[in-house]
């Protein structure tokens, strides 16, 4: 690698305090040819084509949203663009491969779109509709860089599900290849049937709606897929755990040694099944939105470790909230919101350190899924994807001032402290001055990998 002294480095930030997983310190960063070459205490004085002063500011790597569905309202373009207003850097899309569509054939559309569209960097999941026919096909799927496959225990009408044959038979070829499992994990009948009694006929309310996903239904499932997993000997990812009961089986199988990751996210670490009554339908996520204690519970999960990511789960769909709440789709925008949430409910409460939360943003995205040490971290050598986020930048949250195409924010009127003033991606601009910079086609997609230690 050449010496500062040799050419001016491409991109110089001064005065900044370098935040990683390990700890905090305040250096400067110099940036060469895509990557961080020089970490220092004192490089003002070096030559550099571009340079910032980003004093009174921390510097985060990049972060890592790996929880990303591009196929509503915000496709994968839209979605890189609303990400980068948040500071996010890499997104790792779920790939849907529908009933009648092969493995294949599904991630080789995603992977075009991406390459000609994303404004960052990019991975893929895959997830399967039509288990019986599409498992079989995961091998030739992961040929393409993709490591980590989902699997709905949910969701029995709408026909996503995969019942346990084929969740076992999928977890032991992943366990053969070096892949991943990934689960939506709520019991699919126990819910199909209390749906049917909570919320259809005159009584039907979406003050119900929470009655028809309960917390026992989550732990049961998360409790059933660790046991498949178990026995195939297959690494397991849960997303969006929602509560503490569901929290019991994961820190058990960790404590016992089993490779079990999991993550929640902003919604649930920040919000209460109150948010129903303010914005019915416009709040209904899947799993739900719980209460003050699941929260709580969540929060301690993020703290000793049983939970490694936080990640948006954004599922950008437009809905009416003015009619059947019943025929309004699971999800909500979170992209755009991802680390300022996190950030100003973790960290200013005093819930987690500055350092905790690039653990869970952006160092264990990029060990889980293969990425490390290129991404997560700012180290020499590593890819120069780099937030610089201002402490005192008080933001307050509205639909008007956010980028997704479904026109509102669970966090109408929220104040947060702490914005991201400036992204950069491989040392490319990404967001300056409340603009994003970075055009369609300049992200790359990422082949993700087994992760390389127990995270």
């Amino acid at each position: 690698m050449s010496s500062p002294l040799d050419k001016p480095f491409d991109l110089l930030l001064t005065g900044g305090i370098v935040v990683n997983g390990q700890g905090l310190r305040r250096l400067d960063v110099g940036v060469m040819d895509g990557k961080i070459h020089t970490l220092a205490e004192e490089l003002s004085s070096m030559p550099a084509r571009s340079r910032f002063d980003v004093s009174g500011r921390w510097l985060f790597p990049g972060v890592i949203d790996v929880h990303v569905h591009p196929v509503y309202s915000d496709n994968m373009e839209q979605c890189s663009r609303v990400a980068a207003f948040g500071g996010t850097t890499t997104l790792i899309h779920f790939a849907y491969a529908r009933p009648g569509e092969g493995l294949v054939e599904a991630l080789e559309k995603y992977l075009a779109e991406g390459q000609t569209t994303s404004r960052l960097d990019f991975g893929l999941h895959c997830g399967l509709f039509e288990a019986e026919k599409q498992v079989p096909q995961i091998p030739e799927a992961m040929k393409l860089g993709v490591n980590s496959f989902k699997f709905f225990m949910t969701y029995i009408k709408q026909r996503w599900y995969t019942d346990d044959y084929q969740l076992m038979k999928a977890m032991d070829i992943l366990a053969s290849q070096g892949g991943l499992a990934m689960v939506h994990a709520e019991n699919g009948g126990g819910i199909d049937y209390l749906e049917d009694k909570y919320l259809i006929g005159p009584l039907a309310s979406e003050l119900h709606f929470n009655a028809s996903r309960p917390a026992a239904l989550e732990e049961e499932a998360i409790f059933r897929a660790i046991c498949l997993a178990e026995v195939t000997g297959c690494p397991l990812y849960i997303p969006h755990v929602t509560s503490r009961r569901g929290l019991r089986p994961i820190r058990a199988a960790r404590q016992a040694g089993q490779v079990v990751y999991a993550e929640s996210c902003p919604h649930y670490l920040s919000l209460t099944e109150d948010i129903l009554k303010q914005r019915g339908a416009l709040a209904k996520v899947g799993p739900p939105i719980r209460s003050q204690d699941d929260q709580d519970a969540l929060w301690q999960g993020l703290q000793d470790g049983t939970l490694q990511i936080v990640a948006s789960d954004h599922a950008a769909k437009v809905k009416n909230p003015n009619v059947d709440f019943i025929s309004q789709g699971f999800g909500s925008p979170q992209i755009e919101t991802l680390l300022p949430i996190t950030h100003d409910v973790g960290v200013n409460q005093g819930l987690i350190s500055l350092v905790r939360l690039v653990q869970l943003l952006c160092e264990n995205p990029a060990r889980i899924f293969g990425l490390y040490p290129r991404k997560g971290v700012l180290a020499a050598g590593s890819d120069a994807d780099i937030v610089v986020f201002n402490p005192a930048q008080s933001f307050t949250i509205r639909a008007g001032n956010q980028h997704s195409n479904v026109g509102y924010t669970l966090y109408e009127g929220r104040t947060v402290l702490g914005w991201p003033d400036m992204s950069f991606q491989r040392g490319n601009p990404v967001l300056v001055d409340g603009k994003v910079l970075s055009r369609p086609g300049d992200g790359v997609f990422l082949p993700t990998q087994p992760p390389g230690v127990f995270v």
